[in-house]
């Protein structure tokens, strides 16, 4: 990081602004989300086709 930062401290709707961004990288569209949806589908794929074909 810099030491030689002139910035000040930021406004409300500059805080607001950053914090939406970083709240919008949870949940489901976030790499870990994304991670566990697919191991979900691959096992229920899984899982369909012990259904119908058996082992």
């Amino acid at each position: 990081m810099n030491q030689n930062q002139t910035r000040g401290p930021l406004t409300p709707a500059e805080e607001f602004k950053y914090a939406k961004l970083a709240m919008e990288w949870y949940g489901w569209g976030s790499p870990i989300g994304l991670g566990i949806a697919l191991v979900a589908l691959a096992a229920a794929a899984l899982l369909f086709r012990i259904a119908i074909f058996g082992f």
